[in-house]
């Protein structure tokens, strides 16, 4: 009968145990969401050939090639500068002239546990754009996290 304690409770703390290591392995990745659509129907459009890279808030090109002529391309996700509180991204579509995306935005430390640490979230504060193919952008989602949701909805 003493046993029957020690069992319990080591089968409590095994199981406390795994269900940490569950929360651990689930994505920690932080990405904006960027859906590509028609500007009058509001239907997804398929990019053929898609390049996008970043920019130094200087407006410097950075070595961050994110998307090389990428093709048949509906949506994308973007890293957000976790050290700033905007990101600027070059667009190019089709071969069509560039445009440029500029997104401000606060970054936000979430504590997931201990064993597992903690990651930046960010809030969307505002998103402009040059206008050469891009006519309009929709906020649809301003919380950014793990969660797989659409932020952007980019008109063309």
């Amino acid at each position: 009968m003493r046993r029957l304690p020690i069992i319990f409770m080591l089968s409590i703390a095994l199981f406390s145990a795994c269900k940490q290591d569950e929360t651990c392995r689930e994505s920690k990745e932080v990405f904006l969401r960027v859906g590509f659509f028609e500007s009058v129907s509001n239907k997804a459009v398929i990019i053929d050939s898609l390049t996008v890279f970043a920019l130094d808030q200087d407006g410097s090109a950075m070595d961050s090639l994110l998307y090389d002529n990428q093709k048949d391309v509906s949506n994308i996700k973007l890293p957000l500068n976790k050290e700033e509180q905007a990101s600027l991204f070059v667009m190019q579509l089709n071969d069509l002239p560039q445009d440029t995306l500029f997104i401000l935005y606060q970054n936000i430390d979430y504590f997931i546990s201990y064993p597992c640490g903690m990651i930046i979230t960010h809030t969307l504060d505002t998103v402009r754009s040059t206008h050469h193919l891009i006519k309009d952008i929709n906020m649809i989602h301003k919380n950014i996290n793990t969660t797989d949701v659409q932020h952007l909805q980019v008109l063309l």
